[in-house]
């Protein structure tokens, strides 16, 4: 019971967002026609059909008792940065893979240490929420997305180093997802 309570409590600070009275929502933005949507689409299916499996998998199957307290940790961790990468994006935060025009490159916060932190948060998220509930089949479309978001790094990458002419000595030293590793 304990795990399915903090199973919960996780997906909640997830996926809601509080914003202050007043503050003004972004404004909406469309995807360039040379945005890969497809990635997005399919890391977004893939991460909503982990956080479905992996509680109806342990419901089912009866989860798994190992790696719980790791995936929690994970779990924990991935929100975390997930949260504060999208406070410090602030302006600059889109769905897609091009960056918002007329926005600064950002290299504060979490992008000190590494230039995808939000996808790490990600990732972390992918791997944990089906550790912490004992839900081992559901890491096959976990392990999955994480494999999508190193693609869509790289293909962001290449899109910010496009955009921004000091992203190549940004990236030169910053790690992609692991600080001071890779």
């Amino acid at each position: 019971m304990l795990w399915a309570v903090a199973y919960a409590v996780l997906v909640g600070a997830l996926v809601v967002r509080f914003q202050n009275p007043g503050e003004r929502p972004p404004e909406p933005r469309r995807p360039a026609p040379d945005d890969p949507l497809v990635l997005t689409t399919a890391h977004h299916r893939l991460l909503l059909l982990v956080l479905i499996a992996a509680p109806l998998e342990s419901l089912v199957l009866g989860g798994a008792g190992g790696g719980r307290w790791l995936g929690l940790l994970a779990f924990v961790i991935g929100v975390a940065l997930y949260r504060i990468g999208v406070r410090t994006l602030g302006d600059a935060l889109t769905p897609f893979t091009l960056p918002r025009a007329g926005v600064p490159l950002v290299t504060q916060g979490p992008y000190r240490y590494v230039r995808h932190p939000m996808y790490v948060g990600q990732m972390l998220v992918a791997l944990g929420a089906p550790l912490l509930v004992g839900a081992r089949l559901t890491l096959v479309p976990a392990i999955a997305d994480v494999l999508l978001l190193g693609y869509r790094i790289a293909r962001e990458d290449q899109a910010l180093a496009r955009a921004f002419p000091e992203y190549a000595r940004y990236a030169a030293r910053t790690k992609r997802i692991l600080p001071y590793i890779y």
